[in-house]
């Protein structure tokens, strides 16, 4: 896919995402939004998010998917970013830099 296709998809998907949580959160002020998003194997977005009423927890389950992003990372193939109630994670995966053009997959 192109960077250009995946912008337009991040872009789009993070507000729907955002739009989802803020009607959400006029239900349940105490929610809290974990989301993650990552290339693919084959340069495609991947994409999921999870709610919980725990910060805490939220923040749990953020590090442990950061911990298995960056597992699969090892080979620099699959950036992936992780936030918490729209907020980006410590853990550099190094996806805002991909779709901006700074960071080039590393080729097998």
């Amino acid at each position: 896919m192109e960077l250009s296709s995946l912008n337009k998809e991040y872009k789009l998907v993070r507000q729907d995402n955002m739009d989802k949580f803020i009607k959400l959160s006029h239900v349940n002020p105490k929610i809290v939004l974990v989301e993650e998003y990552w290339i693919t194997s084959d340069e495609t977005m991947g994409n999921r998010c999870a709610y919980f009423e725990s910060y805490t927890q939220a923040e749990e389950y953020a590090y442990l998917l950061a911990a298995n992003r960056s597992a699969l990372n090892q080979n620099h193939k699959k950036p992936f970013c992780i936030f918490i109630n729209g907020k980006e994670t410590k853990v550099d995966g190094n996806l805002q830099q991909f779709l901006a053009g700074e960071f080039q997959l590393k080729q097998a």
